[in-house]
Order: structure tokens, then C-alpha cells, then sequence
């Protein structure tokens, strides 16, 4: 198991999360598309319902959750490593065990959610998308909040402190944006209960494709792919933590 701590698979885990993640959205979307959807705007999930491009929908988010999940774990135990190694007080142990748990409860529902089209189980669908959506953002807050204490008896974490919260950032953002657009279509009354009359209509046009005729569910759409992508910029700037967090490896 030790093999998992060591900074070459890390940085492994890390670049097959992204890998895997943007491969499955690029397939998901071109796949939709030749098969004459309309362009603009599907939500992630209504790839889902569509025979040809639900495949790797399954698949690919199948295994992006695991490897989410794996990371979060083998993050947590570097940093777990160094904390140790550093008078850093329980705060950022605290901080540490967090963004674990957020990490690894996001993988497993981006795995649960990969076996529930919403045109199946919407209830269900709705409720796996907000726990992942909240846990993805805690993560990425905590993880971002961890780098800027780290920087405090390391200067060097400032550099992955600063993209990573203009990417946490961007992604909240974009977070609001969406729920701001479903707000618009369904109210505030129906989407703090789900929303599920208002969605129930929406479903109903995914026959094999969604009939994207609703411009504010479009625009909800763009903004979750745009978060989405956030998150896994967020994602990225592990690569040069992981350098630093391991730096002593290399220097016995």
C-alpha cells in the first residue's frame, strides 16, 4: 500500500483523475451531438439518458469517482505526513480530516450517480447531484484554506494557494449562476423542495434527446459544465502540492 503515498503515483492519480473526467465529458457531449441532440445546453446528466453516450457516461464517471476518491485518501495521508513534520497545531489536522471525508463522499456519489439517470430516479438523481455539488465545493474551499495555513511555515504553498483560489472561486461562482438559472425557471419555493413538478415537466421531453427549449435551463447547464471544469482545475494544482509536500524525499 505504500506505493500509493509515493509522489510519482500521486501525481499519477491526479493527471488520470483529469484525464479520465474531461475524456468522459468530451465523449458524453460529441456523442450526444451525432446523434442529433441539440447543442446547446445539455446538462452532464442528460447524456445520461440517451442509449449512445449513456455508456460512457456509466464508465467514465465510474471510475473518475474512484479515482477522486483515492486521491482524496492519498492527499490526506501526505499531508497527514507533513503536518506531522511541522508544528502546525490541530487546526489544520482539522482541516485536513475534512477535506478528506468531502473528497472521498463526492467520489463515491459521482460513482452512485453514474447508475441514476435522472429520467429513471429523478428524486434520487437531484439529491446525489446537490451532494456533490456542496461536498466538491467544501472540498475545494477546505483544500484551498489548508494551502494558504500551509504557506504560513512554507512560503513555497503560496503557489498553489493563489491558483487554486481563483479556481475555487470561479467555481463557486459558477455554482450560483446555475442554481440562479433554475431559480428563474422553477422558483424559490419549488427548487428548495427539489423542484421535482417543475423538473418532472422538464423530464418529460427527454425522450432519446432533451429538447433544449428552455433558455434558462440552458444557461443552468453551461454554468455546471463551466463548474465542473472549475473543479477539476481545482484538482490540478495537487500536481505541484504533491511536490512540495514530499520536497524532503528527494533531498535525503
Amino acid at each position: 500500500m505504500q506505493w500509493l503515498l509515493q509522489a510519482d503515483t500521486v501525481r499519477k492519480t491526479i493527471r488520470a483523475c483529469i484525464t479520465v473526467q474531461l475524456a468522459t465529458l468530451a465523449v458524453c457531449y460529441a456523442l450526444w451531438v451525432s446523434e442529433g441532440c441539440d447543442h446547446f445546453m445539455p446538462f452532464i446528466s442528460d447524456t445520461d439518458t440517451h442509449p449512445v453516450s449513456g455508456a460512457p457516461f456509466t464508465f467514465g464517471f465510474t471510475v473518475s469517482g474512484l479515482l477522486l476518491a483515492l486521491l482524496a485518501w492519498q492527499m490526506f495521508r501526505l499531508r497527514s505526513d507533513w503536518i506531522s513534520s511541522n508544528p502546525t497545531g490541530a487546526r489544520l489536522r482539522s482541516l485536513n480530516t475534512f477535506s478528506a471525508i468531502f473528497g472521498i463522499i463526492s467520489g463515491l456519489f459521482i460513482v452512485w450517480i453514474a447508475y441514476t439517470p435522472w429520467d429513471e430516479q429523478l428524486a434520487l438523481h437531484l439529491l446525489q447531484a446537490r451532494v456533490i455539488f456542496g461536498s466538491s465545493l467544501i472540498w475545494a474551499w477546505l483544500s484551498t484554506v489548508m494551502a494558504s495555513d500551509m504557506a504560513a511555515f512554507d512560503a513555497r504553498f503560496l503557489e498553489v494557494h493563489k491558483p487554486r483560489r481563483n479556481r475555487a472561486v470561479f467555481t463557486a461562482l459558477c455554482l450560483g449562476l446555475m442554481a440562479l438559472s433554475i431559480v428563474l425557471f422553477t422558483g424559490f419555493g419549488e427548487i428548495a423542495a427539489l423542484g421535482l413538478s417543475d423538473f418532472e415537466s422538464y423530464v418529460d421531453l427527454v425522450q432519446i434527446c432533451t429538447e433544449l427549449t428552455i433558455p434558462e435551463m440552458s444557461i443552468a447547464a453551461l454554468f455546471e459544465w463551466a463548474m465542473v471544469l472549475g473543479l477539476i482545475g481545482v484538482v490540478e494544482t495537487g500536481i505541484h502540492e504533491v511536490s512540495l509536500l514530499t520536497s524532503h524525499e528527494s533531498e535525503e
